[in-house]
């Protein structure tokens, strides 16, 4: 087996996201961020002679690897909603379709690593939708810091304080690996139950810098527009994940 090269981890950083996986990619994005996320991608994501190991460190309390080849990856084609192939303008990153893959294959041995509000939207892969916590925390192997993921408030606003708190938290101690997401509602320039991975804090400035994986854009929010506007924080700072 073979560790994967600096330029494959790089090219995670900014992976463009083609299914509905935006908590995969948001999340791996984010690890890319720190050094420790590195070194837990390059130790979970290895090449094989037939394709790749991917490594889960906490699968109910277990280690388990999920071995995908090239030709399950060939077959992972992004489909419409009349399940017609989708022409593609950028190339899928190849270790986000091993992880996707490997996602599937995790999810048909425990189908309830998938929450079941996580099931209600319609999807054709098993892989689509989840909660971000969940997939880092199985992939990682170490508790995320969470804030607000879980509950039926579509904001941070409730929680103001300690959004505020924990985004000059993650300016003070950059870098680090956090993702935030939205729920349902209008929010100006912003997706609907969607993840991005958070770039840096600015905490002079008092600005969030985001990536989005689908529209491959970096913006900013002000604090004040990051309560109103984000559902939830999940993520690691740089100790977190040794």
């Amino acid at each position: 087996m073979k560790v994967i090269s600096d330029i494959e981890l790089q090219n995670l950083r900014y992976a463009v996201q083609h299914f509905q996986d935006c908590y995969l990619v948001s999340t791996i994005g984010a690890l890319t961020n720190t050094s420790n996320g590195r070194k837990i991608l390059t130790e979970n994501i290895v090449h094989t002679q037939e394709g790749f190991r991917i490594r889960f460190n906490n699968v109910n309390g277990k280690t388990e690897d999920y071995f995908v080849t090239q030709k399950e990856m060939d077959n992972l084609v992004y489909l419409d909603d009349y399940m017609n192939a989708v022409k593609i303008k950028i190339p899928h990153n190849p270790l986000i379709k091993a992880l996707e893959v490997a996602m599937n294959k995790l999810l048909k041995r425990h189908p309830f690593k998938k929450p079941l509000v996580c099931r209600i939207p319609n999807c054709h892969e098993r892989f689509e939708f989840n909660k971000p916590s969940n997939f880092l925390e199985m992939f990682t192997g170490k508790k995320a810091i969470i804030l607000n993921e879980s509950n039926f408030n579509i904001s941070l606003k409730s929680r103001h304080d300690e959004a505020i708190e924990l985004f000059k938290a993650i300016g003070r101690h950059a870098p680090n690996s956090f993702i935030g997401g939205t729920t349902m509602g209008f929010k100006k320039g912003m997706s609907n139950n969607h993840c991005y991975t958070i770039i840096f804090a600015d905490n002079h400035n008092k600005q969030l810098h985001l990536f989005d994986h689908r529209l491959l854009e970096i913006f900013s929010l002000s604090y004040e527009e990051a309560v109103r506007k984000l559902k939830f924080i999940a993520g690691y700072f740089n100790s977190d994940l040794k």
